[in-house]
């Protein structure tokens, strides 16, 4: 088990996220970077019948050029939450968990956030909830850009354009996703894949 490992914000994190969360002592999320596009930090990805879809949550960028993640506002002016609701309900709506679920899930979308860390903490706090997760996130209080080798620095390796491994358990380690009849497996999506098709046995997984 690492000691400490240190992760971004994120929106609906990929399984690896939690699965490194499993399997620390220390969980520290980054409050002091700057907001980097195309990351977990404000999207996710989900299987859907046309194969995997990016959930994107839009938002207000500073003009003057500050843009900590802490202080990043997310943007209302379209109605995106309907639509990631009614993508995630067409996604997995006959998932064996869905209906266990989906009313946590829905909720924390609907919960208009002003800050998008605010939202990110919410979702993995109620993530925690529905596995039982007993450990505790700690916020930065300073960026560091390097740390030592006893603290597992992931907040540039957890990324939607970087592969894991071909080691890594996540890869071997299968699951029945809801549309196994039209897509070979598909690892490392959204952890709302793992808990509306494995339901309560999903800890385990994160643990393998």
């Amino acid at each position: 088990m690492a000691l400490n490992v240190i992760l971004t914000t994120a929106y609906f994190p990929p399984i690896q996220y939690f699965s490194e969360i499993i399997n620390s002592e220390n969980i520290y999320i980054e409050t002091n970077e700057n907001y980097s596009r195309q990351s977990y930090r404000n999207r996710c990805h989900i299987l859907s019948c046309n194969g995997i879809l990016p959930l994107s949550i839009p938002i207000i960028r500073q003009t003057n050029g500050e843009n900590n993640i802490s202080q990043i506002k997310i943007d209302y002016s379209t109605d995106w939450q309907r639509l990631h609701i009614n993508a995630i309900i067409s996604a997995y709506g006959k998932s064996p968990f869905f209906e266990y679920y989906s009313e946590t899930i829905i909720n924390n979308i609907k919960q208009k956030n002003e800050l998008l860390i605010e939202l990110n903490n919410n979702i993995v706090l109620s993530i925690f909830e529905i596995l039982k997760i007993k450990n505790k996130l700690n916020k930065t209080e300073r960026f560091i850009k390097e740390y030592t080798k006893e603290t597992r620095d992931l907040r540039y390796t957890i990324h939607p354009k970087k592969s894991m491994s071909e080691d890594t358990v996540l890869l071997n380690n299968k699951y029945i996703q809801t549309f196994s009849d039209r897509f070979s497996f598909i690892p490392n999506l959204s952890v709302l894949d793992l808990i509306f098709n494995v339901g309560p046995d999903s800890i385990n997984y994160l643990k393998q």
